[in-house]
């Protein structure tokens, strides 16, 4: 349960809703937030420590910490692993590094959904599948399936 004190020990680590999770590998979870969440607290001593609205988290369950926490450019809806990287689909694809929050690589001519959000949301769940290696990522487009190379 991603959505309560579930999977991450302490969630109060998180002061934004979280948009999209994914596992990068054994230990590590990707967190993406979007804009809803907690107002910011100027007096809180832990915002440091915390994920806050629109950005990118890496969660290391051995440590209990984030590794990465990243500022992100706006929504970035449904994320998929890829080695050290990760696929944003909202409005187009878009990869990004973990370890920096650097944009990679990105396919403005690939439509997407603009989902943002697990729940309430109107529009459909991005369909995509990565191949085992992380190499490629195969994308529902309007117009039939994109293969794309993701390294």
């Amino acid at each position: 349960m991603l959505d309560g004190r579930g999977v991450l020990s302490y969630w109060p680590m998180i002061d934004a809703e979280a948009d999209s999770v994914c596992w990068l590998d054994g230990d590590r979870l990707a967190v993406v937030t979007g804009e809803h969440g907690g107002e910011p607290d100027e007096d809180d001593e832990d915002d440091d420590l915390e994920l806050g609205q629109h950005q990118l988290g890496v969660w290391s369950f051995p440590t209990g910490k984030w590794l990465h926490r990243h500022d992100l450019p706006g929504p970035i809806g449904t994320i998929l692993a890829c080695g050290e990287k990760i696929l944003a689909l909202y409005g187009h694809p878009r990869l990004f590094d973990i370890r920096t929050g650097e944009l990679v690589s990105q396919w403005p001519e690939l439509a997407m959904s603009r989902r943002e959000g697990s729940y309430g949301v109107n529009e459909p769940t991005p369909v995509a599948a990565v191949h085992p290696d992380g190499t490629r990522v195969a994308l529902a487009v309007p117009r039939g399936i994109a293969v794309i190379r993701v390294t």
